[in-house]
């Protein structure tokens, strides 16, 4: 293995082979690249001067119910190259870097699964999920109470420029469980700022919404796809950031959304799957979800840390066993729940009421996942009444949500 910075174009020449990216890369790509992976850890598995594999990590912040956080590996760009599959290339990889991580003091790792079968083997399950969200305009009248709730925010058009100046810092208060730290470079992306990369936001529409002081409480970057069919112009809204610090500014920027003139349809991706927008709608078909699908993938290195980081809103107590094949989160751990909701977690030599896989722990201790359809999967060992009380412990009113892809 080697994490030579020097190695960074073979590493990227590797990650775009596999990832089919067969683009030419100029030096505007290549310095984007260089720029947009700063900080980072570049980890490659070496075959003689052949990339056999590549792997990147940093560390950032994963917002947790009660709104703290949590320190968090972060995993992304994981390849291994077709000529050099099943000599246990990913395991060194990922293995060095949990370990690393482990003894950093890092309680948790985060990735996107490409390959869902993959990281359930190194002890990842599934956190949070998103949807894509599909609105037609035609029929998405508000009813009157959220209508007025949207008319108390005055919605308005900025420039690109303005929007990154007001973003970053909105999405500090607007996060929520699952959100994780998002960086300069993907700030840029996001709000059309960034130029010199193939993978800069199209040309698009951008606008906040205010509050009666004239505070930003929410931001909106959208594009449009226009086409014309037997003259009549139809228009599809494509969502591309969409941040709120409060109900009003969510509703407000909602109702901008279906009220765009020539658009028929507003179509919103990786979202949360307990968006209030069917509440907003007299109709409230006009808004359907599809592809939902699992987005953040967690494994548990600390128990205790990771356990006792959160709040939880049901007070309780817990004795788990958690298996964890390589060690790092092995053990028995007594989570006790206080009635503010804060938490104590620590080994103990307390009779087990649960034992589960730490994959399994790693989908459930955000809140976002049902403990009870794990152990129905047989995934879950314990009686019926220490099954339901560990899940009502760990659910979380606010369902989990990442939107942030990396």
């Amino acid at each position: 293995m080697a994490t030579d910075s020097e190695l960074l174009l073979p590493f990227l020449q590797a990650l775009r082979r596999v990832f089919g990216d067969h683009e030419p890369v100029d030096d505007a790509w290549y310095a984007a690249r260089r720029e947009l992976y700063g900080g980072h850890r570049l980890l490659a598995m070496l075959d003689g001067d052949v990339v056999a594999g590549t792997y990147r990590s940093w560390d950032l912040d994963l917002t947790v119910p009660g709104g703290g956080a949590v320190r968090a590996d972060a995993i992304s760009s994981v390849t291994v190259q077709p000529t050099h599959r099943r000599r246990g290339v990913l395991t060194s990889m990922i293995t060095h870097d949990l370990r690393d991580a482990r003894e950093r003091g890092i309680p948790v790792a985060v990735l996107i699964a490409s390959e869902a079968p993959i990281y359930g083997r190194y002890g990842f399950g599934v956190a949070t999920e998103s949807v894509t969200w599909t609105v037609d305009v035609r029929a998405a009248a508000f009813r009157p109470e959220a209508a007025e709730r949207a008319a108390r925010m005055r919605v308005d058009h900025v420039t690109d420029a303005e929007l990154l100046d007001v973003a970053p810092g909105l999405y500090g208060r607007a996060r929520g469980p699952g959100d994780i730290d998002r960086w300069d470079n993907m700030w840029r992306v996001s709000t059309g700022n960034r130029t010199g990369d193939p993978h800069n936001a199209k040309p698009g529409v951008a606008a906040v919404a205010r509050d009666a002081a004239g505070a930003v409480q929410g931001v909106l970057r959208l594009t449009l796809d226009q086409r014309w069919v037997e003259h009549t112009i139809s228009a599809v809204a494509q969502v591309g950031l969409l941040d709120t610090a409060t109900d009003d500014a969510h509703v407000a920027l909602w109702s901008y959304l279906v009220n765009l003139d020539l658009v028929t349809t507003v179509r919103a991706e990786d979202r949360s799957v307990d968006d209030p927008l069917p509440w907003l709608l007299r109709d409230r078909r006009a808004a359907r979800q599809s592809g939902r699908a699992d987005f953040l993938w967690t494994r548990v290195l600390d128990v205790p840390a990771t356990l006792a980081g959160r709040r939880y809103e049901t007070p309780g107590a817990v004795v788990l066993e958690v298996r964890d094949d390589h060690r790092w989160a092995d053990g028995r751990f007594a989570l006790e729940v206080a009635a503010d909701g804060t938490a104590t977690c620590g080994r103990t030599t307390a009779p087990a009421d649960l034992e589960l896989p730490v994959d399994v722990l790693g989908g459930v201790w955000l809140g976002g996942t049902d403990l009870r359809g794990a152990a129905a999967a047989g995934l879950v060992a314990g009686d019926r009444s220490a099954v339901d009380r560990a899940a009502t412990m760990f659910r979380s009113a606010t369902a989990p949500w990442s939107s942030t892809w990396f």
